[in-house]
């Protein structure tokens, strides 16, 4: 069995299985990836907290035949100072959810990766949210090669995407 290892940031998870998780990774080197994480829904667990989202990790992954599967993890920031404010949160899941409903799997897009990164440690420091949110959603159309010179971002998403990810 073929192994590697990345760095990634966790989008969102979803219960799989009897006691795993499906979780979705976004990495700088392969992109939006699903990786199993074997009994991570058991009590004592040894992923526990590391693969909720906004969890930036070092991950070692285990190529399966159909999903991969997560061998180890080792947190590197869990942004809890952007989960535990409501304004930053919101924020902070608008950006998961950008990066998750823009990309396809396995499509390696480093500069969104950054900027995701990029996005969170702002969060963290609380500085301007509004100018926070205001630039990251520029960039992200830039990348996505859509940004047009005086439409309002948060609107011109919405349209491109096909629904209005702003709503929880």
């Amino acid at each position: 069995m073929s192994t590697y290892k990345t760095k990634a940031i966790s989008l969102k998870n979803a219960p799989f299985a009897e006691a795993d998780k499906l979780v979705t990774l976004f990495t700088r080197e392969h992109g939006k990836i699903k990786v199993v994480a074997k009994s991570a829904r058991r009590v004592p667990s040894r992923f526990g907290g590391r693969v909720e989202a906004f969890t930036y990790a070092d991950c070692f992954i285990v190529k399966g035949k159909s999903l991969d599967i997560l061998s180890q993890c080792e947190v590197i920031e869990s942004f809890q100072g952007v989960r535990n404010d409501p304004a930053t949160l919101k924020i902070g899941y608008y950006f998961l959810k950008l990066v998750d409903a823009g990309t396809v799997e396995g499509q390696s897009n480093p500069e969104l990766f950054d900027l995701l990164l990029k996005g969170f440690l702002r969060l963290k420091k609380k500085e301007n949210l509004s100018k926070i949110e205001a630039a990251f959603e520029k960039a992200f159309m830039r990348l996505e090669g859509i940004y047009r010179e005086g439409i309002e971002p948060k609107y011109y998403l919405s349209e491109h995407m096909g629904v209005d990810l702003r709503k929880w």
